[in-house]
């Protein structure tokens, strides 16, 4: 067997080129170039930055910095014999019976459900604060007759290991006449 071949199969590197200095491979190895004082900065200031925003977001319990927002989500685990709340819209429209319920996004209502779930105490204390919902859904549905009142709702469905059982229990947090 050749030098190179017992070389290979001991794993074993070729002797330097004069004693006690490293060799080749040892130089390309360590010849790394350290990270200049600017990239070190901006790496620090870009990290500084977030875990500013994800202090902030937690807070102001707010997901308008999101995904650096409030994690509370994710803050306990769901019992499985307990409740799931669900937040709604409905308008009551002239000439229906009952009132519809809309979808709770930005093509229907001009807002997410998530960021009225998050400010509900404030929506529920100033229903007054619906009728933008209303105006945006004029305003998104121009062919739809305007809603005359505005309802936040709330569904909440009962568990059982995990499983709903029976019918959702449907209350209204807050109710808005539209202007």
């Amino acid at each position: 067997m050749d030098e190179k071949k017992r070389r290979l199969l001991t794993n074993r590197k070729p002797p330097s080129d004069t004693a006690g200095e490293p060799g080749p491979a040892d130089r390309a190895a360590t010849a790394t170039k350290p990270m200049s004082t600017w990239s070190i900065a901006w790496r620090l200031g870009a990290t500084a930055v977030a875990l500013i925003i994800l202090t902030c977001g937690q807070f102001l319990n707010t997901n308008d910095f999101f995904p650096l927002g409030s994690l509370t989500q994710y803050a306990t685990a769901k019992d499985l014999n307990g409740t799931v709340n669900s937040t709604c819209i409905e308008a009551q429209f002239p000439g229906e019976d009952e009132p519809r319920r809309l979808g709770f996004n930005t093509d229907t209502v001009g807002i997410e459900r998530g960021d009225i779930e998050s400010q509900l105490d404030r929506v529920i204390a100033n229903p007054e604060l619906m009728q933008t919902m209303a105006d945006s859904f004029e305003r998104l549905h121009p062919n739809e007759p305007k809603p005359e009142e505005m309802i936040l709702c709330r569904t909440v469905t009962q568990l059982e290991n995990g499983r709903s059982v029976g019918e959702p229990e449907h209350k209204i947090l807050a109710t808005w006449e539209v202007q």
